[in-house]
C-alpha cells in the first residue's frame, strides 16, 4: 500500500495502473484492427468489380454500365441514333457516362463508410476517443 504524503492532498501513490488502459495492449489491437479493415476494404474492392451500375440519356437511346470500381464496362447505343447528329451522340454519352460514374462513385462511398464505421467505432471503443 502506498504511502500518503499530506502535501498532496492526501491522495495515495499506489499503483493505480488497472485504471488506466495498457498503452501497448491499445497500439497491439489498433494494428490488429488495421489489418482486419485493410483485409475487408482489398475485398470490398473485389467485389465492386462485379457489381454494376448502368445510367441511360437521351430517353435511354444511349446507355452505359459501368462497375464499382468507376469503370465504363459497355455503351450501348440505340440504331435510333443512326444518322444522328455526332456532337449530339457524343454528348449523350458524356452525360450518360457521368451519371454512372456518379452513381458507382456512391456506392463505393457507402460501402468504404460501412467498413470504416466498424472498425473507427471499435477504435473508440478502446479508449482512443476518435
Amino acid at each position: 500500500m502506498g504511502k500518503k504524503i499530506k502535501g498532496f492532498g492526501g491522495r495515495s501513490f499506489k499503483n493505480s495502473s488497472s485504471k488506466k488502459p495498457n498503452v501497448n495492449q491499445l497500439l497491439a489491437e489498433a494494428q490488429k484492427t488495421q489489418q482486419l479493415m485493410e483485409d475487408e476494404m482489398s475485398t470490398l474492392e473485389g467485389e465492386l468489380a462485379n457489381k454494376e451500375v448502368e445510367a441511360t440519356s437521351g430517353g435511354g437511346v444511349v446507355k452505359v454500365i459501368a462497375n464499382g470500381n468507376l469503370r465504363v464496362k459497355d455503351i450501348i447505343i440505340s440504331e435510333e441514333l443512326e444518322g444522328e447528329d455526332m456532337e449530339i451522340i457524343k454528348d449523350m454519352i458524356i452525360a450518360a457516362t457521368n451519371e454512372a460514374i456518379e452513381k458507382a462513385n456512391q456506392i463505393k462511398e457507402e460501402e468504404n463508410e460501412k467498413i470504416s464505421q466498424k472498425y473507427l467505432g471499435g477504435l473508440q471503443n478502446m479508449g482512443f476517443g476518435l
